[in-house]
């Protein structure tokens, strides 16, 4: 595997700027399906969203730094899972607890709160667990704070905060535009990252079975764990749904940014947040099948 961890993607100025750019647009229009009616939720139903921030913000990076330490990868790959941890919840959990019957108001919550705090979150976490990993023979891994805060306030904080801003001036607009512009957004960052791996596909496709793995048991251990945090809250099924997909479905769109404005594309790590972005939406929809037929045997035997 040390051929692995040599592999960087590069990206131009101009390119970078462009990925800033479009994660913004992103979070602009995923926000334009949020607003400040669903944080009144925090006031009556605190018990659900505390669960679900702990799962999130806590479990999942312990849990993390346990599986590297049993499963030892390299250095640029639990740098990876790391960051993975680190960063907030992905917006498609939301339509996934759509699917599964989870408590809508209580994902937009928490998507919503870890979105607007993740400039916070997202590099203390990864600072706090970075500091347990050895980097014998590794490159460094230092992630500037205070750049880092700025880049996801420019990136992530301000756009929900337009796009929150704009749902609740221009509702008909909001509710008119929203779908177009996620997808607009959403194919401009798959172009962005197939253009990323393709002078290194090779790489990946070399790699593929060893990232694949260890994505799978993360993502796996994910939602189990948010399920079980839940359940220990002793939360009613509905939000032990929502709490598990929130805990597994991550943004990792704001991954890749750290990475290529702070880690100088570094491949291994690119690698992971690329595959789980993937991979999380196979396992999102597959889940979520499972907890709505799930649900729907309950209520036919009740």
């Amino acid at each position: 595997m040390e051929e692995l961890e040599h592999i960087k993607l590069n990206f131009s100025e101009g390119s970078l700027l462009g990925l800033n750019i479009c994660l913004a647009f992103i979070m602009f229009s995923v926000a334009l399906n949020l607003d400040w009616k669903s944080l009144r939720y925090t006031v009556s139903n605190p018990k659900g969203v505390i669960a679900g921030l702990l799962s999130q913000l806590v479990i999942l990076p312990l849990i993390t730094l346990l599986l590297i330490y049993l499963i030892k990868p390299t250095p640029s790959i639990a740098m990876g899972m790391i960051l993975l941890a680190a960063c907030p919840g992905g917006n498609v959990s939301n339509f996934f607890s759509m699917i599964a019957r989870g408590n809508i108001a209580l994902s937009v919550t928490l998507t919503t709160i870890s979105s607007l705090t993740s400039a916070f979150t997202t590099p203390l976490i990864f600072v706090l667990l970075s500091k347990f990993i050895g980097r014998e023979g590794a490159a460094e891994f230092n992630l500037p704070f205070g750049q880092t805060l700025l880049t996801i306030v420019l990136i992530i904080v301000i756009p929900a905060l337009l796009g929150m801003f704009v749902a609740k001036k221009r509702p008909l607009f909001a509710a008119r535009m929203n779908k177009t512009f996620q997808r607009i957004s959403m194919l401009i960052l798959v172009a962005f990252i197939v253009m990323a791996l393709q002078a290194n596909f090779s790489h990946f496709l070399n790699h593929i079975g060893y990232i694949f793995w260890i994505v799978l048991v993360h993502n796996l251990l994910a939602f189990t764990m948010g399920l079980i945090t839940a359940r220990g809250f002793k939360l009613p099924l509905q939000d032990r749904i929502t709490v598990s997909l929130e805990t597994g479905i991550q943004n990792t769109a704001l991954g890749l940014v750290i990475v290529f404005n702070f880690f100088d594309g570094n491949g291994p790590m690119s690698f992971i947040l690329a595959w789980w972005g993937v991979w999380h939406l196979l396992a999102g929809f597959g889940i979520g099948a499972f907890y709505r037929r799930f649900t729907t045997n309950l209520k036919a035997q009740s």
